[in-house]
């Protein structure tokens, strides 16, 4: 048998060290868990974290597309932005019942294995037993009371993704060492590119446009995520 020649050696060793090289997470695995908001920036850079914590922004998102949680007050600001948001934080309270755990729904989308963006879907609706329904706030942004609608469908495409503290450059021959950690951070942004699609459903739940508001309105703005590992039932009584 013929020895190996010192390039076909080079070669054989490449693809024996490339095979080595872990792959990374996809990231619809990668974002799925229970979160925290630690913090929300707008696009002017103002720290708006505080402005939007009923008393904690917490969502647990699931393998089968489900967005779950106390986000309401985070997505009726990115809509609505900061108009008259003094007002419409003294409803928060009254629409969005989490003192009783009466949490937020939606859905998120993301291509498969590694992505820079994905789509979130949050549905805003009144969620209170009494005392609060989601027409007031709309009342306060000027909404007109002939698009007054139960529950609205809130889209946003292209939201930027990252995990920041994921190992960059990460190989056989440059192994990550604190690889527990690597995913629990989680960032998104709404920038430039993100489009917005708003939506309620007839009577069969077929997707109508909803034109209350103009979707070209809606705040750009950075959101950055603690994983926690509690339940999130838990975790946000724990915040009350």
């Amino acid at each position: 048998m013929k020895k190996l020649t010192p390039l076909l050696l080079l070669f054989t060793v490449l693809i024996f060290l490339q095979s080595c090289t872990p792959e990374e997470t996809p990231t619809k695995l990668a974002m799925q868990g229970n979160w925290e908001l630690v913090s929300a920036v707008d696009a002017s850079g103002n720290d708006i974290t505080s402005q939007i914590a009923f008393p904690v922004t917490a969502i647990q998102l699931t393998d089968d597309n489900g967005m779950l949680g106390t986000q309401g007050p985070m997505f009726t600001r990115i809509v609505y932005g900061d108009s008259k948001w003094i007002e419409v934080s003294g409803k928060i309270k009254q629409v969005f019942d989490y003192a009783n755990l009466r949490l937020n729904t939606g859905e998120f989308f993301v291509g498969e294995n590694v992505q820079p963006i994905f789509t979130v879907e949050a549905k805003l609706q009144a969620t209170a037993a009494a005392g609060g329904v989601l027409s007031d706030i709309l009342q306060l942004v000027g909404v007109n009371s002939s698009y007054f609608q139960q529950v609205i469908y809130h889209k946003f495409t292209n939201v930027k993704v990252s995990f920041p503290n994921k190992a960059k450059n990460e190989s056989f021959l440059n192994p990550d060492k604190n690889k527990s950690d690597r995913y629990n951070t989680m960032v998104w942004e709404f920038t430039n590119e993100t489009q917005a699609f708003y939506n309620y459903k007839d009577a069969n739940g077929n997707s109508v446009v909803w034109n209350g508001f103009p979707v070209a309105d809606f705040k750009k703005g950075t959101y950055t995520f603690k994983k926690f590992t509690t339940g999130l039932n838990d975790f946000v009584k724990s915040k009350q």
